[in-house]
């Protein structure tokens, strides 16, 4: 199983960008939350509650599914790519 981790590479190896596509989805995701918020509409707060708690299932999902060594942590690993 061990050779098996160090056979498989994941696209941030192949690439080399590292952690630079999170950080500019994240900042794309802040200045596009802070427009929505300056337009002062119940709408937009709303959306941009809505985001927050998209953002933080998404990151719970992938801290479970590292931490997870049954089925549907094994899963779980299979759908999210580069894990």
């Amino acid at each position: 199983m061990n050779d098996e981790l160090h056979n498989h590479t994941s696209i941030m190896e192949e690439t080399g960008l590292g952690l630079l596509p999170g950080v500019v989805i994240a900042l794309g995701l802040v200045v596009f939350s802070m427009s929505l918020l300056l337009t002062g509409s119940m709408w937009a707060v709303a959306a941009v509650l809505a985001l927050i708690g998209v953002v933080t299932a998404t990151i719970l999902t992938v801290v479970f599914a590292v931490m997870d060594d049954d089925e549907a942590g094994r899963r779980m690993r299979e759908r999210i790519p580069g894990l």
